[in-house]
C-alpha cells in the first residue's frame, strides 16, 4: 500500500511540473508513514515539506497542488487531506481493506508469497560451527539470520536447500581428540599437564567419563596416534548430536549436514583441482 501511494504522489508531482505548478525538482524517496493518531488517516506523507526548499514555495501550497493532481486509477483512496504545515493524509477505502483481509483468509500461509525466484535452486550454508564444543550466542545469532534468510527466499519463489558444513577436519579436531585423551588419562589417575590448545570444558570430561564407563582403561597403553583419532570421532559425534538438538530446540533444522572429512576423503579435493587445471 505504501508503494502504491508513493507512486501516486510521484505521478502527481510529475503532473504538477508539467502544468507549471512546480518547478523541475529532484524528487527524493517518498516516505509514507502511519500517523500516530488514527484520526489523521491511514497513511501520511511529508513530501510537500521536503520539496519546499527546492521549489521555493509554501509547503501547504505544494501539498494542495499534489492533492488536486492526484489520479487514483485503482480507486484505493477514500480521501486525501492537507494537515498542519503541509502533511498529506490519506484515508483508504474500507472495501480495499476488506478485500485484503479476504485474501489473507483465502491464501493463509501463502499470503504475501512471491515468485521472483521462479524455482531457481539456492543453497544457504549457515551456522556450521566446529563440532569441538557447544554452540555459543554467536552461533545462535547466525542460526536466526540464516533461517530467516531461507524463509524469505522460499517465500520469494526459490527452491532452497539448507546446509550445515561440518568442520570436522584439521588441527581443531585433532586437538579435540587429544583433549578427550588427556582428560581420560586424568580421570584414570594420571597426573596430566594440559597443553594450551586443548579444550577444557566440562563436556570434555563428560565424554571421557562415558568412554571409561563403556570401555574402561583399555586405551591407557595404546599409542596416542591411534587413540586420538578414535576419541576425536567419539567426541565430535557426541558434540554434533548436541548441536543438532540445540538447533532443533531453537526451531532451526537443516536439509543436509555435510562433513569436511568426506570432502577430503580419497583425495577428492586434490583430484578436483587437478582436473580443473587440466
Amino acid at each position: 500500500m505504501k508503494n502504491k501511494l508513493a507512486l501516486l504522489i510521484a505521478n502527481s508531482v510529475a503532473a504538477c511540473t508539467q502544468k507549471g505548478l512546480l518547478p523541475d525538482v529532484n524528487l527524493p524517496q517518498i516516505e509514507i508513514e502511519v500517523p500516530a493518531n488514527p484520526e489523521h488517516g491511514d497513511y501520511a506523507s511529508n513530501v510537500a515539506m521536503i520539496l519546499a526548499s527546492q521549489a521555493k514555495q509554501n509547503p501547504r501550497k505544494i501539498a494542495q497542488a499534489i492533492q488536486e493532481n492526484l489520479t487514483d486509477p485503482e480507486g484505493i483512496i477514500e480521501k486525501a487531506q492537507i494537515a498542519g504545515p503541509g502533511f498529506l493524509n490519506f484515508m483508504i477505502k474500507d472495501d480495499l481493506w476488506r478485500k485484503i483481509l479476504q485474501n489473507i483468509l483465502d491464501q493463509k500461509e501463502r499470503y504475501g508469497c512471491l515468485n521472483i525466484g521462479r524455482g531457481k535452486r539456492v543453497q544457504v550454508e549457515f551456522v556450521s560451527a566446529n563440532p569441538t564444543g557447544p554452540l555459543h550466542i554467536g552461533h545462535a545469532r547466525g542460526a536466526v539470520v540464516g533461517d530467516v534468510l531461507t524463509n524469505l527466499l522460499q517465500t520469494s519463489g526459490y527452491c532452497v536447500t539448507k546446509e550445515y558444513y561440518i568442520n570436522d577436519a584439521g588441527n581443531q579436531m585433532n586437538n579435540l581428540g587429544k583433549s578427550v585423551l588427556y582428560r581420560y588419562r586424568e580421570l584414570l589417575g594420571e597426573k596430566i599437564e594440559f597443553p594450551e590448545n586443548c579444550y577444557r570444558g566440562d563436556y570434555i570430561k563428560d565424554v571421557s567419563a562415558d568412554i571409561i564407563k563403556k570401555e574402561g582403561n583399555r586405551y591407557l597403553t595404546r599409542p596416542e596416534e591411534e587413540t586420538v583419532p578414535y576419541f576425536n570421532g567419539i567426541a565430535g559425534g557426541v558434540i554434533l548430536e548436541e548441536i543438532k538438538q540445540d538447533l532443533k530446540d531453537f526451531g532451526v533444522t537443516f536439509d543436509f549436514y555435510f562433513s569436511e572429512k568426506e570432502l577430503y576423503k580419497d583425495n577428492g579435493v586434490s583430484n578436483l583441482l587437478s582436473s580443473l587445471q587440466q
